[in-house]
């Protein structure tokens, strides 16, 4: 049987990894949050969608859920987490006068107001943290145990050449 690893399996080394185990300790810490909240979890490096997939991937890959049915438009259901990374990106920008948002040729009048919709934990999410809460404390013990048996050895040689004497 092979162990799963403490790592996200959707992300490479980098500031994603951090973003986005940080965006779902913050989910599992108050149970939910709403989805406005979630998106500004995300450090605006790019300003761009590119700040919006840790988030996406997490939704996509079934560590979060959300209070909103995202379906990509059609003919870009290979690149789902495209579209969700761009319409999250999106509710943070400015409506113009007639409240519409443009990005990337897209132009979007929906009325979804993001601080009103929710992003939630879901099993995968929750099983996933407390599988990194266990690894970390059987890493601890077992360096604990490790340190305390080498210590011991180290009193039992120096006591045995007799450069330890027992009162």
């Amino acid at each position: 049987m092979i162990e799963p690893r403490c790592e996200l399996n959707f992300v490479e080394r980098g500031t994603m990894k951090g973003i986005a185990l940080r965006i779902l300790e913050a989910v599992s810490k108050h149970g939910e949050v709403s989805l406005a909240a979630a998106i500004k979890m995300a450090k605006p490096v790019h300003h761009s969608h590119l700040d919006q997939y840790p988030l996406a991937l997490l939704l996509e890959d079934a560590y979060l859920g959300t209070t909103i049915n995202y379906t990509p438009p059609e003919g870009a259901e290979q690149m789902r987490e495209f579209g969700l990374a761009t319409t999250l990106h999106m509710f943070t920008l400015p409506k113009d006068a007639k409240g519409t948002i443009r990005y990337l040729g897209i132009t979007s009048q929906g009325g979804i107001d993001p601080a009103l919709e929710r992003v939630f934990l879901k099993a995968k999410g929750a099983l996933y943290l407390d599988e990194c809460r266990r690894r970390f404390w059987d890493r601890f013990w077992s360096f604990v145990i490790g340190f305390g048996a080498g210590l011991l050895v180290v009193i039992a040689g120096a006591w045995l050449r007799g450069e330890l004497r027992l009162p």
